[in-house]
């Protein structure tokens, strides 16, 4: 469940209200997902920029491209034809659309490591002209690892499913590694590099795990629900990163809280189209992160969610 819902105009573009002066800058909005799910992240970058600008209108137009790179490219050009002076991008739109722009720079909001995928040459220069924020927190395995043991203490095997092609995995995985090797908990690994290896991984990897940590993506956000349901099968906890993979049925996520990382992004823009480059903008990692549990799906499996647990949560899913 979206927590809130933005009632978006059938028009291509959304104004922000003028505040001092006529003058207009208008920008792009690319996502690869549906204006649906985009829509409490695009209201929150329209609360960024309200908190950030000054007095200028900021035209949105809205691009929706949900059949994947080529869909992507596209988007850009036409974005590019209509004039915007930025693009803002979302997750498995950023790589596309960073290597097709030509006229304008890119903003982005990338789940993958920016570095790792050749987008930038480092976090604190990007250098060349697209800048924004990672939602990869590797620091947070601990924390997420520690939820799992105050939920399901008596779990020594677990198993994580990865996207291989998701740039930064492996520094996730060779964290999850070291922080379970710690605890004595032993992990087994399943790589997947399309959407239709995930059921079959998932099944695989639940044959012997008593739990499922999903390293978060795009594409494992689309495969949530059917991954909660073979778990829900099993009575296997599954644990991510992201607050839609918990809505989805998993049993809890601890990671970004993304209308935080979306409103931050409206002070990227307006930096950008007042005229500091982006490639000397650093790219940001998140700051603010939310613990959510599922309550239904612990129920399902026979989990007894501890209320020093319950404690924690910004969100509880009865």
């Amino acid at each position: 469940m979206l927590k809130r819902r933005l009632l978006l105009a059938a028009s291509a573009g959304l104004a922000l209200p003028a505040v001092a002066r006529a003058a207009t800058r208008t920008i792009g909005w690319l996502s690869p997902e549906s204006r649906e799910t985009m829509a409490p992240f695009f209201e929150a970058l329209h609360a960024g920029l309200r908190d950030n600008q000054k007095g200028e209108e900021i035209r949105i137009v809205e691009r929706y491209a949900p059949k994947g790179p080529d869909d992507i490219v596209a988007g850009v050009a036409d974005l590019e034809r209509q004039g915007v002076a930025l693009i803002v991008t979302q997750g498995a739109a950023t790589p596309p659309a960073v290597r097709a722009a030509r006229k304008v720079p890119i903003v982005f909001g990338y789940s993958g490591d920016p570095v790792v995928g050749g987008l930038v040459q480092s976090l604190a220069r990007p250098g060349g002209s697209a800048t924004g924020m990672t939602f990869m927190s590797i620091e947070l395995m601990a924390k997420r690892i520690d939820f799992l043991r105050m939920a399901v203490p008596a779990s020594r095997r677990v198993a994580l499913l990865s996207n291989a092609d998701h740039p930064g995995e492996e520094r996730e995985i060779a964290a999850c590694k070291s922080v379970l090797e710690r605890s004595g908990v032993d992990l087994t690994v399943h790589r997947i590099k399309s959407a239709d290896e995930i059921a079959p991984a998932v099944d695989g990897a639940l044959q012997d795990a008593q739990a499922l940590l999903v390293l978060p993506s795009g594409t494992m956000v689309r495969a949530a629900p059917a991954m909660a349901a073979q778990c829900l099968v099993r009575k296997t906890p599954l644990l991510s990163g992201w607050a839609s993979i918990a809505q989805a049925g998993g049993l809890m996520t601890y990671g970004p809280n993304f209308e935080a990382v979306y409103r931050r992004l409206g002070s990227y823009v307006v930096r950008v189209l007042d005229g500091t480059a982006p490639g000397d903008l650093p790219i940001e990692q998140p700051t603010s992160f939310e613990l959510v549990l599922n309550r239904r799906t612990a129920t399902a499996i026979g989990v007894r969610l501890p209320q020093t647990l319950v404690a924690q949560a910004e969100e509880i899913i009865e």
